[in-house]
């Protein structure tokens, strides 16, 4: 009969040569090479494990130049690694120029947000900007040599047309104002984040806009129904480009002003969950929404010092409501109590 002490070193001496078999492995190249973060693989596939690094040394090899993306998405509940991941021809891909990340399901994530993924297992593959260009629910040998197959094919006849059609938008910029900017507006809702010509058309398209949003603010002067109603055309004009963006956020504040609260705290909170939202787009929302709990505030000082409680009360309650989401609508449920 074993004893506790024997029991133990045994599971140990079992973990332990589980540990140098998986060792093995990766120093052979008989396992797919992992990227620890979809950053790490993005920025070019520069943080490799220290045993791959390892194992290149050993065997002479040169890292190769990394062209595509492979997320492996796997349930909280994985035990152990599907087997199809120990097939040498994804082996091999792995070490050629496709970056794999493996990573757990988790339905906050933003990658898995933008790429529309809300379960688990799921593969994506895509471009190393994070973009993706084909995806599966399952981590069968079909569906991840489907992928394999398909994807580098689908980023390069992407990049090409995005090539061409910022050519041709940037001709027509020259020759006719009016359908150049038309021709750049749909130029960007259509281009993914993270190439050149979506820089250099988003940055344009900021240039000509800056002016249309200054126009905003003499829209504002005249009335509040002007203002909503000349960033509402530019909204539709400009679509989910960021002066499109922007003048929804405007739009929103102004709702408020006009006294439709709940209507404009609504509106800046769903934009404040769209994907990749810029760092100056997410910045004007929060201010917004900022600017809006403030105008909320002084409702809530206004309410107390009413001599009736019981009105006072049902103000309170209806702040409370109106402004849900934000500092004074926490505020003004505590105080209503």
């Amino acid at each position: 009969m074993k004893t506790p002490i024997a029991t133990a070193a045994l599971l140990l001496a079992c973990a332990a040569s589980g540990v140098a078999q998986r060792d093995r492995d990766d120093m052979l190249g008989r396992r797919v090479t992992w990227y620890p973060s979809i950053e790490s693989a993005t920025g070019g596939g520069g943080e490799l494990s220290e045993m791959e690094r390892r194992r290149m040394r050993f065997f002479g090899e040169q890292q190769v130049e990394k062209k595509f993306l492979f997320v492996y998405v796997r349930p909280l509940n994985e035990e152990k690694e599907p087997n199809e991941f120990a097939n040498q021809d994804v082996v091999t891909q792995s070490r050629g120029a496709w970056c794999f990340v493996k990573m757990d399901f988790d339905k906050e994530n933003r990658w898995l947000k933008a790429w529309g993924v809300g379960r688990a297992p799921a593969i994506i593959g895509g471009d190393l900007h994070g973009n993706d260009f084909g995806k599966a629910a399952a981590a069968s040998i079909d569906a991840i040599r489907g992928l394999i197959k398909t994807v580098p094919d689908a980023v390069t006849k992407y990049e090409a047309k995005l090539r061409s059609d910022w050519s041709r938008v940037n001709d027509t910029l020259k020759l006719e104002d009016e359908k150049g900017a038309k021709l750049l507006v749909d130029f960007c809702q259509f281009a993914k984040p993270g190439y050149k010509e979506t820089g250099e058309a988003n940055t344009r398209l900021t240039e000509i806009s800056e002016a249309a949003l200054r126009r905003g603010e003499l829209a504002e002067s005249v009335g509040v129904d002007t203002g909503i109603s000349y960033y509402d055309e530019l909204s539709k004009t400009y679509g989910k480009t960021a002066p499109g963006i922007l003048s929804q956020i405007r739009s929103a504040f102004l709702e408020h002003e006009r006294g439709n609260v709940r209507k404009a705290i609504d509106a800046l909170q769903k934009i404040q969950k769209l994907d990749r939202l810029s760092p100056h787009e997410m910045e004007e929302a929060n201010r917004s929404l900022h600017e809006i709990s403030k105008r909320g505030e002084k409702k809530i000082d206004n309410a107390l010092v009413n001599p009736d409680r019981n009105a006072a009360r049902e103000v309170l309650r209806k702040l409370a409501s109106d402004y849900a989401g934000t500092d004074a609508g926490r505020r003004a449920s505590d105080v209503s109590k």
